[in-house]
């Protein structure tokens, strides 16, 4: 309806100039309601495309989605992202102006050089502002007219980034009547506002109106011998505003009146509200501080059950805090953050806790040197040294751990003595802290491999032992085999000695006797063997000792019988008168008996009878 009941009239020209191909480009997209114009002006050396083009295609696409005049910023940054994504070979560049109207007003935005003029009844009624460093000039001494060079100075245009800040101006009543005209930089750069006038002022069209532009920059160019670049100059003319209905003003209006009272009674109420507000908040701010405290003491005496309940509790009171209200704003952001941080770093310390207990000893000691940190940074000293002392005993944990982990590899190894040295090592470290489950495991480790020790003993003395007993039992059949040698050589003796007694050679049984008895001194052999031998050898000797008897008394026998026959061949000597022989034999049978030891009356006998003789002679010798 609001296109129907209006009349905007577009009119354009677009000449390459002296360039190769077209850098300039204007488009416009007239809808129902509204209606969208875009011109633009690339910079780069792209030669295959257009980037003027591109950029106001995608500016105009954009409107198309979501057509209204607050979006006009909208539709540059998505022209913006189009050139960046276009952006293969080279950067692209372009500047542009996109101007938004719903039949009644204008809106419009600005990246760049290029330029808008609303003219009313020969006069300007308005003139866009670029972003170049012209501009900035112009905005600093206006005094002074900066040098034409700077219009291509750009401060803001499509492709420099990401994120560009193009100009967008406030919503602005179309006039009857008026004319807009969209010029790119090398057309209102080199012609004077005075002459746009002129041109605008002898002209009954916008044909006519493009026409006279066009006629003076082209004499201008024959005049300074200057070529031309791009240039696209668009008219718009404003023959018929679309009117708003005169009765939804004035409902607007009513409207409006209603909104005002509703707003300084809803004022009124804030402003009850605020002070309500304000004196809970004070009241709020005391009660979260004594939480506060009381957590700092818990805190101070390593109760940090009792003192994280403190800080929730203090916590949850914080989210009824309204940051809305001015007063005590700083003080109740500061205090909001002050126990969000000193519940969290409670919190963390709880999950340290938890990973200490479970013996998760990396997780721990990331965790307790953030709470270290962070305890530091909330100047709560007692936590700090808490974390400090937790972290040492994580750190033995750790070591101890590793002295576990090297005890099991030499334990595997059978290194064992190693192995015992890696675990004494740990167990020392943990005198240090308190670990009772680990400390039972790396006993019954120690004791595990202790026993072991004590098995391989016995296993290696029992084979000592095995090996001594069968050296033994090599040196007992040694010996015996030595000692049934020595017995067979002494059974040999006696049975040869007992023969030899058989024949009477008593001599020679003795010579076997003496050799079996020094041979049976070194025999070694069993006691049952050494008794038999000692009592056939003990028999032997009774043997010899009376084979020895025997024969003494058979020769003493012998001895008394030849005496005795001494005797009786004495007599017969004597009675043959033949003294000396006898006497001789007498004294024969008296050296036997001398021999003998013989002293008795038998001697006599003979002491007599050699006594009778040696008389008898004596006497024959006086006769």
């Amino acid at each position: 309806m609001r296109r129907l009941n209006s009349k905007l009239v577009m009119n354009f020209i677009s000449e390459k100039g002296n360039d190769q191909i077209e850098k300039t480009y204007v488009a416009y997209t007239p809808l129902e309601n509204f209606m969208c114009i875009a011109i633009a002006e690339s910079y780069d050396n792209e030669t295959a495309e257009n980037s003027a083009k591109l950029a106001v295609e995608a500016a105009l696409t954009a409107f198309e989605r979501r057509p209204s005049l607050k979006r006009v910023s909208e539709y540059i940054r998505y022209a913006n992202r189009q050139l960046l994504l276009h952006s293969t070979r080279y950067p692209l560049k372009a500047s542009i102006t996109v101007l938004v109207t719903d039949y009644t007003r204008i809106r419009y935005g600005i990246c760049g050089n290029t330029k808008i003029y609303e003219l009313y009844e020969n006069l300007f009624t308005m003139v866009s502002k670029t972003k170049t460093r012209y501009q900035q000039l112009i905005d600093e001494d206006g005094s002074v007219v900066p040098d034409l060079s700077e219009i291509h100075n750009l401060t803001e245009y499509l492709g420099k980034g990401k994120h560009v800040r193009p100009y967008i101006s406030g919503k602005k009543k179309l006039t009857e009547g008026s004319v807009l005209l969209f010029a790119t930089s090398n057309l209102w750069g080199r012609l004077s506002e005075v002459e746009i006038l002129d041109a605008c002022e002898n002209a009954k069209t916008n044909e006519e109106f493009l026409d006279s532009i066009q006629e003076l920059l082209l004499s201008l160019q024959e005049q300074d011998s200057q070529k031309i670049g791009s240039y696209t100059a668009a008219v718009l003319s404003i023959e018929k505003v679309f009117q708003e209905d005169v009765q939804k003003e004035k409902k607007k209006k009513r409207l409006l009146l209603i909104a005002v009272i509703a707003f300084f009674v809803i004022l009124l109420l804030l402003l009850i509200a605020f002070f309500v507000i304000r004196a809970r908040d004070r009241s709020r701010i005391r009660e979260i501080q004594e939480y506060d405290e009381k957590g700092i003491q818990y805190t101070e005496y390593e109760n940090y059950t009792k003192a994280l309940n403190e800080y929730e509790q203090a916590f949850e009171l914080t989210d009824k805090l309204s940051l809305h209200n001015f007063q005590y704003i700083d003080e109740k952001k500061e205090l909001i953050e002050s126990i969000t941080d000193k519940k969290d770093l409670l919190t963390i310390l709880q999950e340290g806790e938890t990973a200490l207990a479970g013996k998760d000893y990396e997780q721990a000691k990331k965790l307790y040197e953030q709470i270290q940190k962070e305890a530091a940074y909330l100047e709560m000293d007692a936590l700090k040294e808490d974390a400090k002392e937790k972290l040492e005993e994580i750190a033995a944990h750790m070591e101890i751990a590793q002295l576990d982990l090297l005890g099991d590899m030499y334990a595997s190894t059978e290194e064992y003595e190693e192995a015992l040295g890696q675990y004494e090592k740990a167990l020392e470290l943990l005198n240090q802290v308190s670990d009772l489950e680990t400390q039972a495991q790396i006993q019954a480790k120690v004791f595990d491999i202790r026993q072991k020790q004590k098995e391989a003993a016995q296993a290696e003395q029992a084979a000592k032992e095995e090996k001594e007993e069968k050296k033994k039992e090599q040196a007992e059949e040694k010996k015996q085999k030595a000692a049934n040698k020595i017995k067979i050589q002494i059974n040999t003796l006696i049975d040869s000695a007992n023969n030899a007694l058989k024949e009477g050679r008593v001599s020679r049984a003795k010579t076997l006797y003496q050799q079996a008895l020094a041979k049976y001194k070194k025999f070694n052999g069993s006691d049952e063997d050494a008794e038999k031998l000692y009592t056939d050898i003990a028999a032997l000797g009774q043997a010899i000792i009376e084979a020895e008897v025997k024969a003494e008394e058979e020769a003493e026998e012998e001895q008394l019988t030849q005496a005795a026959k001494y005797i009786l061949q004495a007599k017969e000597a004597a009675k043959d008168n033949k003294t000396e022989k006898a006497i001789k034999l007498y004294e024969k049978a008296l050296k036997i008996y001398q021999e003998l030891n013989i002293w008795d009356e038998r001697a006599e006998a003979v002491y007599d009878a050699i006594a009778e003789l040696e008389k008898g002679a004596g006497e024959g010798t006086d006769n």
